[in-house]
């Protein structure tokens, strides 16, 4: 008998070590609604561990059809009259254009950059927002400047720490260009190992990389889902 409550009480301590378990950092994040429009947000399904907080992936999407790419401007969306007040206007563009940019160069490895549907092309949407799909509204639109003005002045022209990222997540929607058809959706508030908050992003530097990475690294996974060789994984 002895041995048997021995092994109760060690099952009994398993179960409340899993209820007290920390939960994934993704958990709890909202979906944007605001930006992804309530019916791509109801495709999101939970991503798994070292995955975005939301996904959702077409299974009939036919990814090595495509070969050219529309990118739409940048977006930031934030909480009115709240948080990120201390980010001037001027701030928030460069954030916007840098974005816009990096992820353009990011992808053209891949994909011819085009500027009007067609045939073969996918449209991406990106938005740096806050992760509340009930108080956030558009706030910037990204320029479409030269990219190599916007990826070298991002940091000269930043001033003060990036108090706006906590609660923050990137998010993007894929489609059809064409049709219109959504091929995949998703929402991150982790990119390369750390979750956009004001702890670990210290610097606009810090948010120069994280930026660098996701663009990268969203290359990457469509290059992979495409079959192509020599695809190239991003380092964290």
């Amino acid at each position: 008998m002895r041995i048997w409550r021995i092994l109760l009480l060690v099952a009994v301590a398993l179960s409340l070590a899993a209820c007290q378990a920390p939960k994934s950092v993704q958990q709890g994040v909202a979906k944007p609604t605001s930006f992804l429009g309530p019916e791509a947000a109801a495709k999101l399904k939970p991503g798994k561990p070292g995955k975005p907080a939301w996904m959702y992936s077409n299974p009939k999407a036919k990814w090595a059809s495509y070969d050219k790419m529309m990118l739409d401007p940048v977006t930031f969306w934030r909480k009115p009259g709240g948080e990120n007040q201390d980010i001037t206007p001027k701030d928030r563009q460069a954030l916007a254009n840098y974005f816009y940019s990096v992820i353009h160069k990011a992808m053209s490895q891949y994909l011819t950059m085009v500027h009007i549907p067609g045939p073969g092309t996918l449209r991406v949407q990106v938005a740096i927002t806050r992760a509340d799909p009930s108080v956030v509204a558009l706030d910037v639109v990204s320029s479409v400047v030269p990219q190599a003005v916007a990826l070298s002045t991002l940091t000269d022209a930043m001033t003060g720490k990036p108090a706006f990222v906590g609660e923050a997540a990137i998010a993007c929607k894929v489609a059809d260009a064409r049709t219109g058809q959504l091929l995949a959706s998703w929402v991150a508030e982790r990119v390369g190992g750390k979750r956009l908050d004001q702890a670990q992003m210290s610097s606009w530097g810090d948010v120069q990389q994280a930026m660098h990475f996701w663009a990268y690294d969203a290359a990457y996974r469509l290059c992979k889902a495409q079959k192509r060789s020599g695809c190239q994984k991003p380092q964290p």
